[in-house]
């Protein structure tokens, strides 16, 4: 791959990013980068420096796989150049095909957010990784036909690849957290848990222990949203998923969700993505038939 690569992928459906491949050769996409939405996977070929996640820094070096879940700040400083690839998705990718329930690697690389994200691993792993990633530059360097559904099949590989390093290496996890940052990863495995039946700030507050004011202040600062945009942001996630992969009738989404009022969660679904959620399935479903 050509340095200074930087190729994106939308889904073809929804114009929605599913997924950008960026070439590494120094650490300036890090000190602009501000915004923390999207899941990160960077594989380190070359070069060393530093990662800064939570209060703890960790060095890295060579052959190395990091990974960062969504909403997690993070900074990125090199000691000199590097010779690197960042794969980074949209949190609609994990539910928005068809083979979702194949790619539990979501799981594996993501899920738990107290880990150290560095993952050391040798010149073989590395070629097995970068096998895929060389294969998906090429599709997405292209205009062929299905080169979305060939991009797909390639990142479904290269994920499935990292976590099985993962898995055989274990779980290592960071002894030094601060208060701070061990309530804001609470508070994400809250929101993960309890979304479906607790819609309000004041839930999560209660849970944690602390005022709606305080929690507020740590998830702009660290987040850069209020918790109750985490809120929001995972109940439209799910519904979307429902939407696209079940033949649920949307009364009864609405349900599983938390709302007893079908129209107030179809309102609520509009506002945060200028469609209904009748008319969000229909756009997939003519695309199918």
């Amino acid at each position: 791959m050509n340095k200074q690569l930087e190729i994106a992928l939308a889904n073809p459906q929804t114009n929605v990013l599913a997924f950008k491949l960026i070439q590494l050769d120094d650490d300036t996409y890090f000190k602009s980068l501000k915004n923390y939405n999207c899941y990160k996977v960077i594989l380190i070929r070359k070069g060393k420096g530093q990662v800064t996640f939570d209060t703890a820094k960790y060095d890295f070096s060579e052959n190395c796989l990091i990974r960062f879940p969504i909403y997690q700040p993070f900074q990125i400083e090199a000691d000199g150049s590097l010779d690197g690839v960042l794969l980074q998705f949209h949190p609609d990718f994990f539910w928005n095909h068809k083979y979702e329930m194949e790619l539990t690697s979501k799981q594996v690389l993501f899920k738990n957010i107290g880990e150290i994200p560095l993952i050391k691993i040798s010149k073989e792993e590395m070629a097995q990784l970068m096998y895929p990633l060389d294969h998906l530059h090429s599709e997405l360097d292209s205009d062929r036909l299905g080169r979305y559904d060939i991009g797909i099949s390639w990142v479904k590989i290269f994920m499935i690849y990292a976590s099985r390093i993962k898995m055989e290496r274990g779980l290592i996890h960071s002894e030094a957290r601060s208060e701070v940052h061990y309530l804001i990863r609470e508070l994400i495995n809250a929101v993960e848990e309890h979304f479906p039946r607790k819609h309000r700030p004041a839930d999560y507050a209660k849970l944690l222990n602390v005022t709606v004011k305080t929690l507020n202040r740590m998830a702009r600062q660290h987040l850069e949203k209020t918790v109750g945009d985490m809120i929001s942001e995972r109940i439209i996630t799910q519904a979307k998923h429902e939407l696209y992969l079940s033949d649920k009738p949307i009364k009864q989404i609405a349900f599983e969700l938390g709302f007893d009022d079908v129209a107030y969660f179809s309102r609520f679904f509009k506002v945060r993505t200028t469609v209904s959620p009748d008319v969000y399935r229909k756009s997939f479903r003519e695309d199918t038939d």
